[in-house]
């Protein structure tokens, strides 16, 4: 796999297809692999980049605390070392959401379209802990939390469809060792004040059921950034798995959209 380097990290990322760009950017414990279920949804028209930032993968850095601006740093680095031509189109899940969100603010001519899923912009108190339960779960038993992250990522009637057997198969492939340091940016995050910079044509996809980032998270999104396009699914916070033919199909519709004719 490739990498680049950057001011204080290498980063490590993935590329397949051919195309305009387009770079998924994964969430919170989460790695490059998680969109390997996608790619051949897209790859037949899109230059497909799936890098990973500090604590996934091998991308390496300092170990200082994270900050968005290291894991915005790393993307773009991982976009503009890839093969792709910009613009591209840029989705985040997540964590990812923000990071996507970010660069989309701060290097518009990077970025062509852009898809939130399941993201936020700043954190309530019910978020606030939520988060920090995270942190001190992941400190006192990994293997618990990643139960307990199974437990809040699915609906219902996943978990009651996979069964125990099934979510400790989903447990037992593991959760990056990196992930606390994650979790701790992830309760330091606001970007609330750079959503009214983002020019881009942008669709917010939220999770009817999400019970790791509620909903009304994904439609203040949509409220802030002028112009978005709002779709919501009905699954959890793991919709990237649960939903995934149809999160595929509203990305494909709404980046390869035919552009509104201009007036005369």
């Amino acid at each position: 796999m490739p990498t680049v380097s950057t001011s204080d990290s290498v980063v490590e990322y993935f590329v397949t297809g051919t195309g305009t760009g387009l770079a998924l950017v994964h969430g919170t414990g989460g790695d490059a692999a998680g969109y390997e279920h996608l790619l051949e949804k897209f790859n037949d028209r899109r230059t497909v980049i799936t890098p990973n930032y500090s604590g996934s993968g091998a991308t390496k850095d300092a170990g200082d605390p994270l900050t968005l601006e290291l894991l915005t740093e790393q993307v773009v680095a991982a976009v503009e070392d890839s093969p792709a031509e910009g613009p591209i189109d840029l989705v985040g899940w997540s964590l990812g959401a923000v990071v996507a969100a970010k660069v989309a603010a701060e290097r518009p001519e990077l970025v062509r379209n852009l898809v939130l899923l399941t993201g936020w912009a700043s954190l309530d108190e019910r978020q606030r802990i939520f988060f920090d339960l995270w942190h001190r779960l992941d400190q006192l038993d990994h293997d618990a939390f990643g139960r307990f992250l199974q437990l809040h990522g699915w609906t219902d009637e996943q978990l009651n469809a996979m069964g125990a057997k099934g979510v400790e198969e989903a447990v037992s492939g593991g959760i990056p060792a990196g992930i606390g340091r994650q979790i701790a940016l992830n309760l330091t995050t606001d970007i609330t004040d750079l959503l009214p910079k983002i020019t881009a044509p942008t669709l917010v996809i939220g999770a009817k059921h999400d019970r790791m980032v509620p909903v009304k998270h994904s439609r203040e999104l949509h409220e802030a950034i002028n112009g978005s396009v709002y779709a919501e699914l009905d699954a959890g916070h793991f919709a990237l798995y649960e939903k995934a033919d149809e999160l595929a199909e509203l990305i494909n519709e709404f980046i390869h959209r035919e552009a509104a004719p201009s007036a005369a």
